[in-house]
């Protein structure tokens, strides 16, 4: 289910980004409005220019046309009584795995501490050493 609802986000999101472009195309392509009371007119430019409208119009419909197909296959709401035991004892599964998971982490972590003691000792114990080495070649 979460492909579907991974592609479903991604073509809402070619959707957005459609319409971000139509508009900006439009607004990039279209002429300048002239204003009878200005003193300036627009200068008007001739441009070759697509049919934006069509293409954006035609990619806006695909990607709506997608994305209620890829709706129409999302799971229905109506789950049988059996799937809802399922996902119950599924659910309880997990609860149990959880506070297993919780109880190891613990015990790991006590371990982890006992670990660091040991090496801290150790190192500890090295340093003596080579101080009382280096203290006797002196000698």
């Amino acid at each position: 289910m979460a492909d579907r609802l991974t592609q479903l986000q991604d073509a809402v999101n070619a959707q957005a980004e459609n319409i971000c472009n139509s508009i900006g195309v439009l607004q990039a392509s279209a002429l300048p409005s002239s204003f009878p009371d200005f003193e300036k007119s627009p200068v008007k430019s001739e441009q070759h220019k697509e049919d934006y409208c069509q293409t954006f119009a035609t990619l806006i419909a695909n990607t709506a046309k997608e994305i209620d197909l890829l709706i129409d296959f999302l799971p229905s709401e109506d789950i049988s009584q059996e799937s809802q035991e399922d996902f119950k004892r599924l659910d309880k599964e997990n609860k149990d795995a959880a506070v297993r998971l919780e109880k190891v982490v613990g015990a790991g972590e006590v371990l982890l501490e006992q670990i660091r003691k040991a090496l801290h000792e150790i190192a500890q114990s090295q340093l003596e050493i080579q101080q009382l080495s280096s203290v006797k070649t002196d000698i």
